[in-house]
Order: C-alpha cells, then structure tokens, then sequence
C-alpha cells in the first residue's frame, strides 16, 4: 500500500528550541493593493487544482503567492516532504530549485485563466530561468546565488509573477552579488 500523504505541520519549530515560527501575517484589508499578478484569476476556483498537485502546501503559501506577498524565503514552505526538522534555508542548489519548480507549477495553473498560450509562454521562461540558475551554480559560490536569486525574485513579485518577459530579464545591475567559487 502506497505511504498517504502526510499534512505539513502548521508551524516549524527551530530545532533546540520550543517556540515556533509563525509566518508573517497577510493582510486582507485590501487584497488588489498587493495583487500585481492574476487579474483575471479567482483563487477559489484554481485551490481545488493545486490542492490535489500539491495536498501538503498550506493555503496561507497559496494566498501569499497569489496577492504576490511570499517573499523568497517563504518559497522553503512550498517543500511537500518537508519534516519538522528539516533546516529553515535551503541546503543546496537542488533544494532551492526544487522549492522554485512547485512555486512555478502553482504560478502557471494560476496563470491557467489567462490561456493555455499564456501558460506555455510562462512555463517556457521559468524553465529558461531555471537553466539559467542552473548555469550561474556552476561558477558562482552557493550563498552568492541564493542572495541573486533572492533579489531577482523580489522584482518578480512586485512587478508580475505571471509576465513571461520579467524571467527572462537579464539583470546586470545583479552581477555583483555573485561571487565565483575558489
């Protein structure tokens, strides 16, 4: 019999310690001040979609993609085998790009009401950022490529996670934070 898909832990606790991390809180005041992606999208009709590709991502991580408020540390919580245990920051270039391939599989099925054109478009230039990290690992030392990524995903967020054209920036004025391996 196949292992049942265990539900995430609300909250992590940081190993040696009893007080639990609690994410920041969304405000819903006013949801489109922070939306910048998904106009056309209603979250409630794409959940059941997500929920049944990803049963183990809490719908907080799915609302905070969704109004474009996650935070490139937050993309750690789209981790489905995650245990309580497991380190707050990503490990390695895998562990980061693995958490970036579950957020941009939600992107696109967010993406979904716009057209399956659309879609493809989006799911194209994330693959040519993915392979684009991919490169970059090659040279640059780890933590100098996670502070890079992090910083091109903020952009991203605030601009529009669903503009195929944003992932396919270059952005040189980002070069300096990437430091080559010795």
């Amino acid at each position: 019999m196949a292992n049942a898909a265990q539900p995430m832990p609300s909250y992590l606790s940081v190993p040696g310690s009893d007080e639990p991390i609690v994410p920041s809180d969304i405000d819903v005041s006013a949801p489109e001040d922070h939306r910048t992606s998904f106009r056309s999208t209603n979250l409630e009709s794409v959940l059941p979609i997500i929920n049944t590709r990803f049963p183990n991502i809490e719908p907080l991580y799915l609302t905070k993609i969704f109004r474009g408020t996650i935070g490139p540390t937050g993309l750690i919580w789209l981790d489905i085998g995650r245990q309580d245990t497991s380190p707050l920051d990503f490990s390695d270039i895998a562990h980061l790009v693995y958490c970036f391939e579950v957020y941009g599989q939600i992107v696109c099925i967010m993406a979904m009401p716009q057209g399956i054109e659309q879609v493809l478009e989006l799911q194209n230039a994330l693959a040519d950022y993915r392979i684009r990290l991919l490169k970059l690992s090659k040279w640059a030392t780890f933590e100098s490529l996670k502070e890079w990524h992090s910083v091109f995903l903020e952009t991203r967020f605030e601009v529009g996670q669903d503009i195929p054209e944003g992932w396919r920036e270059k952005r040189e004025d980002l070069a300096g934070l990437l430091r080559r391996k010795l």
